[in-house]
């Protein structure tokens, strides 16, 4: 309720102090989820691959009165105010999106997905199987990151441990798919007999929860009237 309510407020706010309390919140919550918040050093480091264009396309190409008059690049007040926004409103629902992500484990979310009514019989292989691959996809990710960075980040070196580490992964995939294919009942069982984690009550839980997302709405809904 919590996540649900942090990322469709952030998505629908278009009010900027309310998306700074809005981003407030997100961070505040990813550090202490996070354990120091080195989620959110890497989320910033991605962020600013997509924050930068954001900033300088709207800058030099949304019409309106000159920053610097008489300037060799043609900078628009308009354009960096409306870039600027563009790209704060990202970050925001990035991190809120982000928080959402991180208030379930992969079991709960995988637990949650089958659940879903009409779709969740459906998604019960591509469940198991995101269950184990994406373990395994992230150890082969870090494994030739760091073989490339051992290397001296040589630039040329970087297609051919991107390769390896597709050729691995969807070799680790035809792997999982054949295991549950002969483990097939029983790995099913296991699921769909509630043996997953996150499905015991946990009244204080879901009471901070119903709490939080109340305050959230409470300053959405402030910010409209």
């Amino acid at each position: 309720m919590l996540g649900i309510s942090l990322l469709l407020t952030t998505a629908l706010n278009d009010l900027f102090y309310i998306a700074a309390i809005q981003l407030l919140i997100s961070v505040s919550l990813l550090i202490v989820m996070t354990s120091g918040g080195r989620l959110l050093k890497e989320s910033i480091r991605l962020l600013c691959w997509l924050v930068i264009p954001i900033l300088v396309l709207h800058a030099l190409f949304t019409p309106g009165e000159l920053l610097v008059k008489g300037a060799a690049i043609p900078v628009s007040i308009e354009g960096v105010r409306l870039g600027g926004w563009f790209a704060f409103h990202l970050v925001a629902i990035f991190l809120s999106a982000l928080v959402f992500s991180r208030l379930l484990s992969k079991e709960e979310w995988i637990s949650f997905m089958l659940r879903m009514p009409g779709w969740g019989e459906r998604l019960v292989p591509y469940a198991l199987l995101l269950q184990s691959g994406l373990k395994k996809s992230g150890e082969i990710v870090r494994r030739e990151y760091a073989s490339w960075y051992s290397c001296g980040k040589k630039l040329r070196q970087l297609p051919i441990h991107i390769t390896t580490a597709l050729t691995d992964t969807l070799n680790e995939n035809r792997k999982d798919a054949s295991e549950l294919w002969h483990d097939w009942d029983r790995r099913v069982l296991s699921v769909l007999d509630g043996s997953q984690p996150g499905g015991q009550s946990r009244p204080m839980a879901t009471t901070v929860a119903v709490i939080a997302a109340t305050i959230v709405w409470m300053i959405y809904l402030a910010g409209g009237v």
